[in-house]
């Protein structure tokens, strides 16, 4: 039994040596994303006053602690990696949402909680900085 080329290729994982093999891209294989669907993305950065970025991460994990104790999602924490051009933030937290109901449902319960405001209250003094920012993920 004689195959194509290509076939023999594929079997192979030989991409460089044929040249008809084109691999395609596999865009969100097994996920089932619905064209109507937002989901919106809240990140917040960080701009720590000199020597003060340790302090600004560990007041972000606290902040992250006291999300899971009132049943809010912790998010995702970034800290600049040393080899950075200097303007990024310190530090950056980024949490996503299935839409703009659960975005105000989490800005509720955010407002609503005292443990979570004596965090804010305590962020601003190591920050020179804070920018937010809020998205929409477009589909492809």
């Amino acid at each position: 039994m004689e195959f194509p080329r290509r076939y023999f290729c594929i079997w192979l994982r030989a991409p460089l040596l044929c040249r008809s093999y084109r691999p395609r891209p596999h865009l969100g294989r097994g996920t089932i994303i619905p064209t109507n669907a937002t989901i919106i993305v809240e990140r917040t950065q960080y701009f720590a006053k000199p020597g003060l970025a340790a302090d600004v991460l560990d007041l972000r994990r606290n902040a992250c602690a006291v999300r899971l104790s009132i049943g809010l999602p912790a998010g995702e924490i970034f800290v600049k990696h040393p080899s950075g051009d200097g303007s990024e933030p310190d530090v950056a937290w980024q949490c996503t949402f299935g839409d703009a109901a659960a975005r105000e449902a989490d800005l509720a319960a955010r407002a609503a909680s005292a443990a979570f405001e004596s965090i804010r209250v305590q962020m601003r003094k190591p920050l020179a900085r804070f920018e937010r920012q809020v998205f929409s993920i477009a589909a492809l």
